[in-house]
């Protein structure tokens, strides 16, 4: 019998959390379902992961989702998907209007928003993609979100009752297992040093110069060492800044890891300074680590993961003096992290990643 189809738009399938929560689902759905990744850009870092899966993976010869229509159209055409899952914004904008124009809206499109749609307020393009959010969203199947407030902004964006909330299926793995599958030899980690880590892609959305501001504030008062773990356009302006401000030999940058868990179980404060967000998987992950969190107040997931601020300190975007404040809190008063850590297992509950799966197979068993 001939498997039914399932074809997942991903504009930039790069080394993020969406990417791997993409992989999770696909996994899941691929016992079942022959699984199709397109995308304009694959990074190479989930290759073998793509093909353990067996899901069959199509790049575009076009590298911007707005000149991907008709290459798309004819990719849906040629495999005609049961399902079309878009990620983001612009793909499912993208996605949306295919269908209305070249299929008069027969097409079963379920849109999976990964980030605030305030990160495209920032131009007239982006103003533009919400413009017409609000007018295709209502021909979407399902507009899936990974928090409750993410849900709440989609809903009031669109004015739709189709939004619904599925928490990313972050705990798959057992990080404490993973965190040991290797020793860690970077001399920074055998320092009697503070480790002060954050684990994110080096783009102007994570926000590192905060970190790195916040950090040079209080620079001469501690004894600390700057770990990050990433790549991105942002490095150069990172070590530049690293550079001026003479804090370089205390800055510690690391290519992408695969496993960044042995890192991370080593570090003594996890910090994540992003403008925007969806449902930041790492913060999940230091906390089954147990690692003490400070994140930024951004929209959204931060919040709704550390309970605003009961399980982990929030900071505004882009005060670097509030982040610094509480950097020198936690090495003079570490006793108030470590009771923030009391709430980790309850909230790790809610991440079950069998709860999580059997939702999304539940809304394509709706619609398949």
């Amino acid at each position: 019998m001939k498997r039914k189809k399932i074809l997942f738009y991903h504009p930039l399938f790069l080394d993020g959390g969406a990417e791997r929560t993409n992989l999770l689902i696909s996994e899941k759905f691929s016992k079942k379902y022959e699984v199709i990744f397109v995308s304009n850009v694959f990074s190479k870092i989930y290759s073998s992961e793509i093909r353990r899966i067996g899901i069959k993976k199509i790049e575009l010869k076009a590298k911007r989702t707005i000149t991907s229509f008709f290459e798309l159209s004819k990719i849906i055409n040629k495999y005609k998907p049961d399902i079309i899952f878009s990620v983001q914004m612009h793909a499912s904008i993208l996605a949306l209007l295919i269908n209305k124009i070249l299929f008069k809206n027969k097409l079963k499109i379920i849109c999976c928003e990964r980030l605030s749609y305030r990160s495209y307020l920032k131009d007239f393009k982006g103003n533009i993609i919400i413009k017409l959010a609000q007018l295709l969203y209502k021909n979407a199947k399902k507009i899936i979100c990974n928090s409750k407030e993410l849900s709440d902004e989609i809903k009031k964006l669109c004015r739709s009752n189709n939004v619904t909330c599925i928490y990313n299926p972050t705990l798959t793995r057992n990080y404490k297992r993973l965190s040991k599958q290797f020793s860690v030899h970077e001399k920074v980690f055998s320092s009697k040093k503070k480790i002060i880590i954050s684990i994110a892609r080096l783009e102007k959305v994570k926000n590192h110069l905060m970190l790195l501001k916040a950090i040079n504030h209080c620079k001469n008062k501690h004894n600390l060492n700057l770990v990050l773990i990433g790549e991105g356009k942002k490095k150069n302006e990172i070590i530049e800044f690293s550079k001026k401000n003479d804090f370089f030999n205390n800055l510690h940058i690391l290519n992408y890891k695969k496993n960044p868990f042995p890192y991370l179980s080593k570090s003594d404060l996890f910090i994540l300074t992003s403008d925007f967000e969806g449902m930041p998987n790492v913060l999940i992950e230091a906390m089954a680590l147990n690692i003490p969190i400070i994140s930024t107040r951004c929209p959204t997931g931060p919040k709704e993961i550390l309970l605003n601020g009961k399980a982990g300190f929030l900071v505004n975007k882009n005060d670097y003096h509030s982040l610094s404040n509480k950097i020198d809190l936690f090495f003079s008063k570490p006793h108030i992290f470590k009771k923030k850590k009391i709430y980790y297992k309850k909230i790790l509950t809610k991440f079950n990643s069998k709860i999580a799966l059997k939702k999304y197979m539940s809304i394509v068993e709706n619609y398949i």
